[in-house]
Formats: structure tokens, C-alpha cells, sequence
């Protein structure tokens, strides 16, 4: 009972990390930075040390922040183009053809198809933004709490950790990876967003870790479209 109470933690605390960075990559509206600072909070309380340590870097540069710097931030480091310097985009890393960009987005589409996901009609975004990406990690992560948490035994969990091993190798963590030296490059190891980047990247590594994964090259192979599944880890399907 005490493990299973410890491992149902650790998924919702990935989840927390997960939600947090989602919200903070989509196009700042009223009430997000409010929003930020508490979600920040709640994911703060993590058991490694250089993970801390960049939760309260984070905290500090959201406190010197007001809404409308959050928003002249956002703008000036990510810009009005789906193809900027600091791209949020997972297909502007990848092969630059059409066809290849098809592709993704349709596997992508067939992944959050899988555990019943709609994507909002009035979403304005592309499939592959990092926040809609780091939204579903967020449902898959919450969803292996659900299960754990309802005791719908280890079958359903490796669902939803399969899920998570797949969606990381052959999208995720591809993207934040090169995101992440982007925002470094482009803000100069300053601001929210470079503190953003360097957290998140150390969390895909402990991901990594935990999944025991590794970084696949950049011309790695499209996945097969994983079957509807979204039952198997005993949570309703939620919308991002």
C-alpha cells in the first residue's frame, strides 16, 4: 500500500511538472500569469535537488514579472512565426518536406486519438506545439496516477507507461531538447523563458531516466499509430 502510494505520487507530481510547462509555453493570456505562480508552487515540491533549484529560479523571474512583460517576453523570444529562431513547433526541427510534416501531425492526431482526446475547436495551434504536446503528457502521466490510485492493476499502468515511452522517444523529447538549446542561445541564459527551458529540460532527463530511454537521431523513423487504448488506464478521456 505505501509503494503504491509513493508510485501514485510520483505520477502526479510528473503531471503537475507537465501541466506547468504546458500552460507556460501557450501565447499568454489575462489571468496566465496568476495562474503560473500557483501551478508553480504545486510543482515545486520535487526530491531533486538541481530540479529545485530550478523551480525557484523559475519563482523568482515570475515574480519580477507583470502581465503585459510576460506577454512583451513571450513575443520577443518566440515571435509571430511558426518557423522563428526559438520555434514552438516540433516540425520545424524535423525534416523540412511536406510530406514528412503530414506525417507527424498525423501520428500525433492518431496518439491523442488513442486515449480519446479532441483538441479544442477554438484551438489555434498546430498539433505538434511543444504546449499541446506537454498538455497530453500531462493527461497520460495523470491517467497512470488514476490507475495506480484505483488499483486497476499493472497491465492498465504499462498502458499508460508505454504510452508515455513512445509519445517521449519519438516526439517530445526530441523537441524540448532542441528547443531548449534555442532558448538558451536566443535569451542568453536570462529571463522566464530561459528559466523555463532549463527546467523542463532537466525534468525530460529525468524522464528519460526514469523510462529508461534515450534521445533518438533526428531522422528517426515515423512510429506506427498506436491503437485505441484509452480505456486501459481506467480514467474518462479528457480534452486539452
Amino acid at each position: 500500500l505505501e509503494l503504491m502510494l509513493v508510485e501514485t505520487q510520483e505520477a502526479l507530481g510528473r503531471s503537475a511538472i507537465y501541466e506547468l510547462a504546458s500552460l507556460a509555453f501557450l501565447y499568454p493570456a489575462a489571468g496566465t500569469l496568476e495562474l503560473l505562480t500557483a501551478k508553480t508552487e504545486q510543482a515545486e515540491q520535487v526530491d531533486s535537488p538541481e530540479l529545485a533549484n530550478a523551480f525557484k529560479q523559475l519563482a523568482a523571474e515570475l515574480s519580477l514579472l507583470d502581465e503585459a512583460t510576460l506577454l512583451h517576453e513571450y513575443v520577443s523570444v518566440f515571435g509571430h512565426s511558426m518557423a522563428s529562431e526559438c520555434s514552438l513547433y516540433e516540425e520545424e526541427y524535423a525534416n523540412s518536406e511536406i510530406f514528412m510534416k503530414s506525417g507527424s501531425l498525423a501520428d500525433l492526431k492518431g496518439f491523442y486519438a488513442a486515449f480519446g482526446v479532441k483538441p479544442d475547436p477554438e484551438l489555434k495551434d498546430r498539433l505538434d506545439h511543444v504546449g499541446v504536446e506537454l498538455e497530453f503528457m500531462h493527461l497520460l502521466t495523470f491517467k497512470e496516477a488514476y490507475a495506480r490510485h484505483h488499483g486497476h492493476g499493472p497491465e492498465k499502468v504499462a498502458v499508460c507507461r508505454e504510452a508515455q515511452v513512445n509519445f517521449l522517444k519519438n516526439h517530445l523529447a526530441p523537441l524540448v531538447k532542441a528547443l531548449a538549446r534555442r532558448l538558451s542561445q536566443k535569451t542568453g541564459g536570462q529571463g522566464f523563458y530561459s528559466s523555463l527551458g532549463r527546467l523542463l529540460d532537466l525534468q525530460i532527463d529525468r524522464e528519460m531516466d526514469l523510462l529508461g530511454l534515450e534521445i533518438p537521431s533526428p531522422s528517426r523513423k515515423r512510429p506506427t499509430e498506436p491503437e485505441e487504448i484509452d480505456d486501459e488506464c481506467g480514467a474518462p478521456p479528457l480534452q486539452p
